[in-house]
């Protein structure tokens, strides 16, 4: 079972959630829990990003967090991002904990988003992993950035979540992003360009604390990793060090772009 999460605290996530129940034929079970077919919509009363899911039971198989994206930057953006912190926890979760990764959705969502938009509103990208909640499950964030503006245009929220239910998964292989600013511009471009899958994705501004241990542990919850996708300018040469040994020992491709 997939595990659809909305928050009531999160305007774009209640605008996302509503456009399911009105497209899709879920199930009423509570007034916090809905179904259809292999998904089930559950709201909650805390931001997501607080709301630790540490005992899930067996039968959920991933996590999807319908959101907004808060941008300081305001930037306008359709976007999907792995989940954990490689520094302090500042916004959820466990000081540098990751959460599994789902290169496969992710990518599915990204990829309907963008052959389904047709206008130039809004970026369409990755962002590099970030913020809580934590969890042992494979996990991603679908956003629409950044005000009700945004998440109230007509067709955006319909977009958002027919590209969850919708995507086309891809078997491609499954790479951990490497450098760049939060967005990922090279990654991103990259990624609708060539046949690739992206996992977590670990940006410039934390390689200077990064272990090794983290960048291994990213390779570990990006499932059946097959290497680096590093955006090589936009990487420090203290992780490319630690990723080159890493590689090495796991018999790993690098992609310098």
């Amino acid at each position: 079972m997939i595990l659809l999460i909305a928050s009531k605290k999160d305007g774009s996530s209640m605008e996302m959630a509503s456009k399911l129940l009105e497209i899709y034929s879920f199930k009423k079970i509570n007034d916090s829990l809905y179904e259809y077919k292999n998904y089930n919509l559950k709201f909650i009363d805390i931001l997501h990003i607080y709301q630790n899911m540490e005992n899930l039971g067996d039968d959920v198989e991933k996590v999807i967090f319908l959101s907004k994206h808060s941008s300081q930057a305001d930037v306008k953006s359709l976007t999907v991002h792995p989940i954990g912190n490689f520094r302090k926890a500042e916004l959820g979760g466990h000081d540098n904990a990751i959460v599994p990764s789902d290169p496969v959705g992710m990518g599915s969502s990204l990829r309907f988003i963008k052959a389904n938009y047709s206008g130039d509103y809004f970026e369409i990208t990755f962002e590099a992993t970030h913020h809580g909640p934590y969890m042992e499950k494979p996990a991603y964030f679908i956003e629409i950035g950044t005000s009700e503006k945004e998440w109230k245009q007509p067709g955006i929220a319909d977009l958002m979540v027919k590209s969850i239910i919708e995507g086309e998964k891809k078997d491609f292989g499954n790479f951990v992003g490497v450098g760049g600013g939060h967005y990922a511009p090279k990654l991103s471009s990259y990624f609708f360009e060539n046949q690739i899958n992206i996992g977590h994705i670990i940006p410039k501004y934390v390689h200077g604390i990064i272990s090794e241990f983290e960048v291994e542990n990213a390779v570990k919850k990006t499932p059946e990793c097959k290497g680096f996708l590093m955006d090589a300018h936009g990487t420090k040469g203290r992780a490319k060090d630690m990723i080159a040994r890493i590689a090495d020992t796991y018999g790993l491709e690098i992609l310098k772009i």
